[in-house]
């Protein structure tokens, strides 16, 4: 996405700077680059990158900005990996987190999924 508004340019600095991810502002990364604390804090964070802004987010719809008025309403792009894909990242990516309690074997992560039980 940020190469598609930048004229296919290639950046090759650190992409959560690019494009930030929405939920690495609230959580207590210490490598993260951006941080927020209230909500006068988010407004002003996402007002200071230049137009076009680019964001990531899990978010559901609900819960993400929508704009204050026509001028402000902001555009979405929907990207749905396959579902396959995206559990085994999940998978590793929680391996990768030294400070979760209990670190599920594969056989017990895929049940817990199917059971809706993430």
């Amino acid at each position: 996405m940020w190469q598609i508004i930048h004229d296919g340019k290639v950046c090759e600095g650190r992409l959560d700077e690019r494009v930030p991810f929405i939920e690495g502002m609230i959580l207590p990364f210490k490598s993260y680059p951006y941080a927020v604390t209230d909500v006068d804090s988010i407004e002003k964070m996402f007002s200071s990158f230049p137009v076009p802004r680019v964001f990531k987010t899990h978010l559901q719809y609900h819960m993400i900005p929508k704009g204050h008025d026509e001028a402000t309403k902001p555009r979405y792009i929907y990207v749905m990996r396959n579902p396959k894909d995206a559990f085994v990242s999940r998978y590793h990516h929680f391996r990768n987190m030294p400070y979760l309690k209990e670190i599920p074997t594969w056989d017990e992560a895929f049940e817990r999924l199917m059971k809706g039980k993430g």
